[in-house]
């Protein structure tokens, strides 16, 4: 790695700063005490406040930068999120995450993406306690879910804002049924454009549906749930 090319716009008072605590993180309790995983984690710790990696950074942007095998890097990145992510750090990056899904052109399955190995445990322990099983046999970094284990996500996100989104979602034109039927037939919707010519403004579709539904946003909701239950 060119750590000076890497670096940036750090200044030298930056550079400082940053040296100062790496040392006093490595010098306490004594010199050469910590385990070699915590000197590799403080070390990442310096990385990310010189700006050489990112705060979040993805399984790859390890792998490329330090030269680890993807192994190496989920195991760092596994351990460092243990230490810095508390509970409800990781019930708002999975509602994060509720804002983007894929749907299969069957309209049957939801995808997520999910690079970061800890978030990963998280969403399917949320996802088990739920009563559903998530499937990810097809890839390490995506999680296949069933419509009802994807809605029983969003409403366990939404809790109180769920009356509110069914109220927009029925004068917008969804079916007059429950917030998980309305969802269900969104699905059935999109899926149809997704397996059709309109495929990629379908996938748009998606975006913009889930991110209002799961942002609470009313007037960006009532939009995008216009486009998908009277839009062709």
């Amino acid at each position: 790695m060119d750590l000076k090319a890497e670096q940036g716009t750090a200044g030298n008072q930056s550079a400082t700063q940053v040296l100062n605590t790496l040392l006093d993180r490595y010098l306490s309790p004594a010199f050469g005490a910590l385990p070699k995983l915590e000197v590799e984690l403080i070390m990442l710790d310096a990385l990310e406040q010189l700006g050489v990696i990112s705060p979040q950074p993805q399984v790859y942007e390890l792998v490329s930068k330090l030269k680890v095998t993807r192994t190496k890097a989920n195991k760092l990145l596994y351990e460092r999120e243990l230490r810095r992510s508390t509970s409800t750090d990781l019930d708002s990056r999975v509602k994060e995450l509720l804002r983007s899904p894929l749907i299969d052109k069957k309209g049957t399955h939801f995808m997520l993406e999910v690079d970061n190995p800890l978030l990963l445990d998280h969403l399917r322990d949320k996802v088990r306690k739920l009563g559903y099983i998530s499937d990810g046999s097809f890839s390490s970094s995506l999680v296949k879910l069933s419509v009802d284990a994807f809605v029983a996500l969003v409403e366990d996100a939404l809790k109180d804002e769920l009356e509110t989104a069914e109220r927009v979602l029925k004068e917008a034109g969804a079916p007059d049924t429950s917030i998980k039927g309305v969802i269900k037939a969104a699905c059935s919707k999109l899926a149809h454009r997704i397996a059709s010519d309109t495929g990629e403004a379908a996938m748009q579709q998606v975006s913009d549906f889930f991110g209002a539904l799961v942002g609470g946003k009313a007037d960006e909701l009532r939009a995008a749930a216009v486009q998908v239950f009277q839009g062709q």
